[in-house]
């Protein structure tokens, strides 16, 4: 992967329901006033604001822009800095995430202004019609072909959710930041689940989702090995 340039902004990706909120704070505490959201503002229908990263870049104050990126959504890396090289994200299984999302949303998406994402029917039927927006949230389009090539050329630290307190130790050494490995590692934003997820649900989801997998595993792969 690539090192880290201070003289460049970042871009730190937030995967919906991958431990994004968790790392948040961890990244907010780091960037300080450099610090700089990039969220969809589900309740009033509005996009991101956009930033002038040239204004607000310098060495001694460097930026990072937190948050999500959804290239369908048209809030996307490219369609608001496609100048940045730099990436970090945290990854999570992508059935999982699934899972998480479906709950999520049905709690939370109450008081969005478009219903129509608010998943109404049963988990199954959700999950085997769910179009994963996993990969929408990087840099560039990710194909079964690239996909290596776009973690090793574009990111600094790809970390995983299922190893988030290490995820965040290696993204800390990436940049040159600190982060204390033995404190208490708060997770935000958990949502309970009110349904049994049926068996069988895995295997088929895995089949109608093989880049994400394919995408999940090279990460998974990449960090065991380390």
């Amino acid at each position: 992967m690539r090192a880290y340039d201070r003289a460049e902004p970042l871009i730190a990706i937030h995967v919906p329901k991958a431990g994004g909120i968790t790392a948040r704070a961890v990244f907010e505490r780091w960037f300080g006033d450099g610090f700089l959201r990039h969220y969809y503002d589900e309740r009033e229908g509005c996009l991101p604001e956009r930033h002038d990263l040239r204004a607000l870049h310098s060495v001694s104050r460097p930026v990072v822009v937190y948050g999500h990126f959804n290239r369908a959504r048209s809030f996307g890396v490219q369609d608001y800095y496609p100048d940045v090289r730099q990436f970090v994200t945290i990854l999570r299984d992508p059935f999982e995430m699934a899972v998480s999302r479906y709950f999520y949303v049905r709690k939370a998406g109450g008081s969005w202004r478009d219903q129509g994402r608010v998943p109404l029917q049963p988990l199954q039927d959700y999950l085997r019609t769910f179009s994963s927006p996993m990969l929408n949230h990087f840099p560039r389009v990710v194909t079964l072909e690239n996909y290596r090539n776009v973690i090793e050329e574009d990111f600094i630290e790809v970390g995983l959710t299922e190893h988030l307190d290490e995820s965040l130790a290696r993204i800390a050494l990436a940049l040159g930041k600190p982060y204390n490995r033995h404190s208490k590692l708060e997770y935000l934003n958990a949502t309970p689940r009110d349904q049994v997820v049926p068996d069988g649900l895995r295997e088929e989801f895995i089949a109608r989702h093989p880049l994400e997998f394919a995408v999940y595993d090279y990460a998974r792969q990449r960090f065991m090995g380390r």
